[in-house]
Parts: structure tokens; sequence; C-alpha cells
């Protein structure tokens, strides 16, 4: 038996030493990884216009698409960047940075335009200013579909009510 009990021992010995490699090796692990900040495209973006300054656009987008970057990417970022004030351009177009370290673009709003009131009544024109359109004439409007085209279907009732006590009711 003391053969069994040994062979035992020497399993279980085995079974927790996995164990505890296993929790020193990940407990190490967890304290050595350090995370390293990654270079995102814009911060290429206005380092390379930093190091390099004095450069078209154009150029700049050649050297980033050399490194790996995207040209769409590069020349939207870049142009967002001199809106926001990171970079300048000159009169010669060439740019520069403003600024010594990078910042973070900020978001942009984006502005939805205000829907007009359109009454039914309107007729669909097409407002092209280009070309034939130019040519052709639209049709004569009078001062009465001008008034039906913007007014409101509560002050187009009560307009109503005015002129039927103007004319004193509708004849049949």
């Amino acid at each position: 038996m003391p053969d069994l009990q040994t062979a035992m021992q020497k399993i279980l010995q085995a079974w927790e030493q996995p164990e505890t490699n296993e929790t020193t090796t990940t407990e190490t692990t967890k304290e050595t990884i350090v995370f390293k900040p990654t270079t995102n495209t814009s911060r290429a973006c206005f380092e390379i216009v930093r190091d390099n300054p004095y450069k078209t656009k154009r150029e700049y987008i050649k050297l980033l698409e050399q490194k790996g970057f995207k040209a769409s990417s590069t020349s939207s970022l870049l142009s967002q960047m001199t809106r926001q004030g990171l970079l300048s351009v000159d009169d010669m177009g060439l740019m520069h940075s403003n600024q010594t370290e990078y910042s973070p673009l900020k978001a942009v709003k984006v502005f939805k335009a205000k829907k007009t009131k359109t009454s039914k009544l309107r007729t669909s024109e097409p407002v092209v200013d280009i070309g034939i359109a130019k040519l052709v004439k639209q049709p004569y409007r009078t001062k009465i579909q001008t008034i039906l085209d913007d007014i409101s279907l509560s002050d187009a009732h009560e307009l109503y009510r005015e002129l039927h006590t103007y004319f004193g009711g509708l004849s049949k």
C-alpha cells in the first residue's frame, strides 16, 4: 500500500504545482503588462506637419501614405485640424502647426436644415439656376396664389370667415 499512497501523493503534488504556477504567472504578467499609447492617424497627421513644416497638403498626404495611412483619412483629418486651429495654411498653401503638442480633435456638430412650412396647394417648381432653365419663363403667379402658398390652415380659415362676413354669405 505504501506504493499506492506515494503514487497518489505525487499525482496530487503534480496537480497542485500547475495551479500555483499559473496563478503566479498570471499575477506576474498582470503586473508587468503596461499598455503603450498607440499612435493614431490624427496624431500622426499632426506630428508630420509639426516635424516637417511648410509643405503642401498633398505632400503631407503622400508622406503619410508611405507610412501606411489612407489618403482619404489623412486628407480629411488635415482639413479638420485646419478648421479647428491646430494647423494653419498660408497664402501659398503651405501648412504649419500652431501648437507644439498634439491635442485631440473636437467633435463637429452637424447642423440640420430647418424645415419650412409648405402648403399642400403649392405646385412643385424646380429651382434650377443653370442651363436652359434660365431661359424658360416661370408661370405667372397672382398675388392670391402667393398668399395661398404662404398661408397656414388656421389663418386661411380665419380669412374665410372674414370674407364671408364682408361679402354677406355665398350665393348658391
